[in-house]
């Protein structure tokens, strides 16, 4: 991923991420993901649960980028 500078331009001022916002995001999605594996695997939503992989992974990285 690029930096800010590269995204934005050189004199854009872009917020820093609230990381108490990131990490409530992430724990409802942890939550959600738990209650989709309690279902039994012949009739779970794997699709939905790689998704939900996808946005947790996302919004770790951009707590990293902080």
């Amino acid at each position: 991923m690029r930096d800010n500078a590269y995204l934005y331009g050189e004199d854009a001022e872009v917020p820093e991420l609230d990381t108490h916002m990131v990490m409530r995001r992430v724990e409802l999605l942890k939550e959600n993901r738990a209650i989709l594996y309690e279902v039994h695997y012949s009739k779970r939503n794997n699709e939905k649960i790689r998704e939900i992989d996808n946005a947790i992974s996302f919004w770790e990285k951009l707590s990293r980028m902080n």
